[in-house]
Parts: structure tokens; C-alpha cells; sequence
């Protein structure tokens, strides 16, 4: 059944349509304007042009939204009357779906602040693509959850058109100055965490900027202006924010300056959830980029801001080094899990290992009975284990060629079933039994955004300023600078010096989690298909690949799939973490395999993900951080 509500508010049952792929309880809903009605995933209405459905024609539709407040699990499907003198003739069906797939729905957008989803959401609204969305949103979360991500970072994106099966990477990673140098720590760990000499040449803006210019709709301006808008205006500290000054993740003592004056309250302490804060130098950064492009940032007059910033904390970046900066636009990796084909960025993205993760679980055949069963966690967390190891013969391929060969290596399904075979029934401690030798080095911070809109263009894009607040260098231009150098190797590091191919040489791109993914049928596109992506550093890897396996495999809604309890484990540390609600008897019995069980403190890592089947949306943005998803109706 679902509840429909008239336009009084008053409610009544209607019957419910059935579809056997996708359940109830997807998640809340966001009214209009960006007010938060309910935790979890979430959906709001927006006044729309049309409507495609999947691969097909157009369908002309409209509505508008209304807050309206539910409770979980429920779809509210209102009539509203548009215009007082025509009241009784003109009428636009509005519906919010909370819980279930949106039928007639356009696009969605996943993020980890629900005013970004909002506003991303807008800009489908305007006539704007999934490009124009990812974009618009990422500009808002850089401003909203700057602790994670923002212009001075960078990441990945990727972008698939599902009408052409055509897919590309936009790789906008950062990359090391030229000054730079593979010994220039000297084993010293804490100058990679804050400071000048952690900074990498930021990539975001620029790639941002050059997506929009191969697929974007509406102008640039219009899509940057939104969140230069939130900057000046205000907003609020989000619980992913409080709750990393709550936890220690970042010293008052850090905040210095234009940081320190953001969010440090007057009396010296860091700013509560919920207050609300402003960045109006930011704004008007934000500002220049919407009237002049990345230029301003990168040759421009942003320039020696960021420089100067750089160079008084005792960094070696110049103007050379932003100058000379190249996106870099590659192919998707790929691979197929049963009959579904996924993809997902190349090296030095963690696209790769989340593929041969899958591939190697694939031989077990998994279905919806398994899913916390002691044997099914014990192989995945081995597969974890098997594919951290085969990452440390992944790097830039611009300066490790290798890198190739072992990504094709990594895809293969021979490689894989080798390694199922290899695996036992108990863990190992020796990490060469894995046939891995070193460690990463995780970024912390990091957040993901997922789109698709009405003509099938999906985008999966993972950003970061790697540690939280990076650097915790801010310039007088409001931009808060990454501390990316911190992922490379270091040669006088015992944790890290046998990844030499991840080693800093000048112009270098560090060796990286982010994974954004793609699924769908390759024989069957109207069948499901998932955008999806996850944050925190190496647990991207693990959180990603559980949460594809619950909808795949396990047969979990997309919000069951994302909310539900996770685990983690990679090569180096190898203890098995996992969240609260795990099952204890399945925790019992891996520690009798061998497994070093230890309970995380908080969530392991965030997940937004869109599920669509046929013209069928559920967006869920994953609560452990906060997040809201939107979904954009024309259904009549």
C-alpha cells in the first residue's frame, strides 16, 4: 500500500504499485528550498521542462514542489492546483516518494549535504545535464563540508552517457610541484599532515571546468554562482563537521587566520552543528571563477594568493607549478559481475581494486541468503585483502608504465580465480601470503557525489583535500588548500618505503581510493543500473564493494544496501573493523578463523549511491555523514 495525502494534508490509502526490484524504504524527504524534513536519503520536487524515459522518447510533465512532511517508508502522492483564477482546470500531479522508487523520475543527485543535493537537483530543474549538476553540487559541498573536499583538492570524475555506452575519466588528481623530491620528508611523517611542503598542485577546478566545456548545458556562471551564493549568504555546520571537531580530528591550534575565523567561535572554540557560518572571501573567489574560468585560479589573479599562502607556511609551490597543470582524460577500466558490466577510473585511482574485488567474489556465486553468513564475510574480507595487495603495483602510468600491465593483470578473470582458489578457511597474518608488502597511505577526508538525469548521463565523482582541512592552510582568498603530498611514498618511512612506485617525482600524480563506479546491463539498458562512489580513504575500497554486493548479489534495497552495518580490512593494518549492529555471532566465529575483530569507534566510510530500473529512481545519501539525497519528478 501507500499513503497519498489531498491537499488538505488529510490522509487516505490507495493501492500500490508492485515491483519486485525495488522495495520500500528508501529515505527522506527534503521539501523545497532545501528544509530538511526527515533523516536519511531523501527526495524533493522541482518544476520540470520534460521528461525522458529510459532510451526512448520524450514525455511532456510538470510539478512543482511543496514541503510536505512524511514519515519513513511512505510515498505521498499530492494534487496541487496551480494558479488562483484557474484553480479548478489546472492541476500538477507533485509526488514525493519516500521509500520507493520514484516512477517518472528524471534525475537525482546523491551528496553528503542536503543543501547540495538540493542544489544540484536545481540545476536539472533549470534545463541543466548531469554534468551541470555534478559540478554546481561539488562547488556547494567544497563549500559546505570544506573539511573534505573543495578547489583546493582534487579527485576524479566520471561520465557516462548510457544512450552511446560511451564513458570517460576525468583525472584531476593532484599532482607534486616541481621542486619536489622523493627524499624532501626525510621520513618525517608530520610535515605531510599540515603545512606548505604537503601541498600538491590542486586539480578540482580544472577539471570541473573542462567536463562542463565537453558536456555541460547551462553556463559556467550558472552553475558556480549557486554555491558563491552559500558562501556569502550563510550555512549551517553540518554533523560531519562538529562531529570531526568533536572527535580530534583537527587542533584549535591549527586554526590560524581566515581558518581560525570561520570556525573558531569568538571565545576560541571550534563552531557547534548547527551554527551557521559564512566564507565571504570564498564567495567572492567563487565570483571570479564564475566570470573568468579556471584561469583566474590557475594563471590568473587568484594566483599568488595561493602561492603566498603556500610559501609562507614554508611550501615549494609556484606559479609554474599551477600554470603548468593538465587534467587528464582517460579510459574507464572495466569489468562484469555476473551479467552486469561495471566500471570505474584507472590508476592511480582505486578503480582496479574494487574490480578485481568483485571479480574474485564473483566465483562464489553469492545470493540473497548468504548475506551475513560467517563463510560469506570471511571470503570477502580476503578478497579485500588480495586486492590491497595487488595495489601496490598500481601508480601514475605516466611515470610507471607497469601500472598497466597490472591493471590488466588485475581484471583478469583467470587472476581471479587463481586467488579464490587460493583462499582459505582462516586468515593469514604474514602479508605475503597476500603477496603484498607495504601499506598505503589513506586519505581521510574526501566525499562523493552521484547524478543521473532524464537523458541517461550519469556521473560518479570523487573529490578530496585528503586529510581533514588538508593542509589547514587557508589563502586570503578564502580557499582551503589540500595536504595531498601526504600520499606518496616515502623512501626513509619504514610504513611505506617498499612502494616505490608510488615514490614523489616532480609532476607526479599520487597513488589514490577514490573509485567512483558505474553498473549496468551492457544486453539490457533499461535493467539496473547503479551510480555509485564511497569517501574515507582505503575503506572506499571496502565500503564501495559492500554496498554493490548487498544490491546485487544480496538483493538489498538501496537504502537497506547503504545503511547497513559494514566491515573493513585491508593488507596493512590488517585488523577486521566493523561497525555497531554487526552481527556478534558472525564477529564470534571470524575471530575463531583467525580475524583480529575490533568495533570502530564511528562509520567506517560513506556511500551515495542512485539505483535506476527502468524509469524507476531510488537515490540514498548515506547517513553516516549526514547526507540527503534529491530526486527530480515529471511524472503525470
Amino acid at each position: 500500500m501507500e499513503l497519498s495525502k489531498d491537499f488538505d494534508g488529510n490522509a487516505f490509502t490507495v493501492d500500490d504499485d508492485k515491483d519486485d526490484l525495488i522495495s520500500p524504504d528508501e529515505g527522506p524527504v527534503i521539501g523545497k528550498g532545501g528544509h530538511v524534513i526527515e533523516a536519511r536519503g531523501s527526495v524533493d520536487l522541482q518544476k520540470s521542462k520534460g521528461e525522458t524515459s529510459p532510451l526512448s522518447h520524450n514525455k511532456k510533465g510538470s510539478a512543482s514542489g511543496k514541503d510536505l512532511q512524511t514519515s519513513h517508508g511512505l510515498k505521498v502522492i499530492v494534487g496541487v492546483a496551480i494558479g488562483f483564477s484557474v484553480l479548478v482546470t489546472i492541476a500538477l500531479l507533485l509526488t514525493i516518494y519516500l521509500g520507493h522508487g520514484q516512477v517518472g523520475a528524471s534525475g537525482a543527485v546523491a551528496a553528503d549535504v542536503p543543501e547540495c543535493s538540493v542544489m544540484g537537483l536545481t540545476i536539472l530543474e533549470q534545463g541543466g545535464n548531469a554534468v551541470d549538476a555534478a559540478v554546481s553540487t561539488m562547488f556547494c559541498v567544497g563549500v559546505v563540508n570544506a573539511q573534505s573536499s573543495g578547489i583546493g583538492g582534487g579527485g576524479f570524475m566520471m561520465v557516462h552517457d548510457h544512450k552511446t555506452n560511451e564513458a570517460k575519466v576525468y583525472d584531476f588528481r593532484e599532482v607534486a610541484p616541481k621542486a619536489a623530491t622523493k627524499t624532501m620528508f626525510g621520513g618525517d611523517s608530520s610535515k605531510t599532515l599540515k603545512g606548505g611542503l604537503s601541498v600538491a598542485v590542486p586539480g578540482e577546478l580544472k577539471g570541473m571546468e573542462l567536463a562542463h566545456k565537453k558536456y555541460g548545458k547551462l553556463p559556467w556562471s550558472s552553475v558556480v554562482k549557486p554555491a558563491a551564493n552559500l558562501a556569502r549568504n550563510g550555512y549551517k555546520v553540518t554533523m560531519a563537521m562538529a562531529t570531526d571537531f568533536k572527535t580530534g580530528k583537527v587542533k584549535i591550534s591549527d586554526f590560524q587566520g581566515q581558518l581560525g575565523n570561520i570556525y573558531l567561535t569568538s571565545d576560541g572554540q571550534f563552531v557547534k552543528e548547527g551554527m551557521e557560518i559564512k566564507n565571504i572571501k570564498l564567495a567572492d573567489t567563487l565570483d571570479i571563477i564564475a566570470a573568468k574560468g579556471s584561469d583566474a585560479f590557475y594563471e590568473g589573479e587568484l594566483v599568488q594568493s595561493i602561492v603566498n599562502a603556500v610559501t609562507n607556511a614554508g611550501g615549494i609551490l609556484t606559479t609554474d607549478d599551477l600554470k603548468d597543470y593538465e587534467v587528464v582524460v582517460r579510459d574507464v577500466v572495466k569489468t562484469t559481475y555476473k551479467d552486469q558490466t561495471l566500471i570505474s577510473v584507472p590508476a592511480p585511482g582505486g578503480g582496479p581494486v574494487i574490480l578485481s574485488i568483485m571479480n574474485i567474489l564473483e566465483g562464489y556465486n553469492f545470493k540473497s541468503g548468504d548475506k551475513n553468513q560467517t563463510k560469506t564475510v570471511h571470503r570477502m574480507l580476503e578478497a579485500f585483502k588480495f586486492g590491497f595487495a595487488q595495489q601496490q603495483e598500481l601508480a601514475d602510468p605516466k611515470f610507471e608504465s607497469s601500472a598497466l600491465n597490472a591493471t590488466s593483470k588485475m581484471l583478469d578473470k583467470a587472476t581471479a580465480k587463481l586467488i579464490m582458489n587460493k583462499t582459505t578457511e582462516k586468515t593469514h597474518a604474514d602479508p605475503s601470503f597476500y603477496n603484498g608488502v607495504v601499506a598505503m597511505s589513506p586519505e581521510k577526508g574526501t566525499s562523493h557525489i552521484s547524478v543521473i538525469d532524464a537523458q541517461e548521463l550519469m556521473v560518479s565523482v570523487t573529490t578530496t583535500v585528503n586529510y581533514w582541512f588538508g593542509s589547514k592552510i587557508m589563502t586570503d582568498t578564502g580557499i582551503l588548500l589540500n595536504n595531498q603530498m601526504a600520499d606518496f611514498a616515502d623512501p626513509d618511512n619504514p610504513d611505506t618505503k617498499n612502494n616505490k612506485l608510488n615514490y614523489i617525482a616532480p609532476g607526479k600524480r599520487p597513488l589514490s581510493n577514490m573509485a567512483p563506479v558505474i553498473l549496468y546491463n551492457q544486453d539490457s539498458p533499461c535493467k539496473m543500473r547503479l551510480v555509485i562512489g564511497g569517501a574515507n580513504g582505503s575503506k572506499i575500497i571496502t565500503g564501495v564493494t559492500e554496498v554493490l554486493l548487498n544490491v546485487v548479489s544480496f538483493g538489498l534495497t538501496m537504502a537497506d544496501a547503504i545503511s547497513a552495518p559494514r566491515i573493513h580490512t585491508q593488507l596493512y593494518p590488517s585488523d577486521v573493523e566493523y561497525e555497531d549492529g554487526f552481527p556478534q555471532k558472525v564477529i564470534d566465529e571470524l575471530g575463531k578463523m583467525g580475524h583480529k575483530m575490533v568495533k570502530a569507534a564511528e562509520g567506517l566510510n560513506e556511500v551515495q549511491g542512485i539505483k535506476k530500473v527502468n524509469n524507476r529512481i531510488n537515490a540514498v545519501s548515506d547517513y553516516r555523514k549526514g547526507g540527503k539525497a534529491a530526486i527530480f519528478n515529471t511524472n503525470t
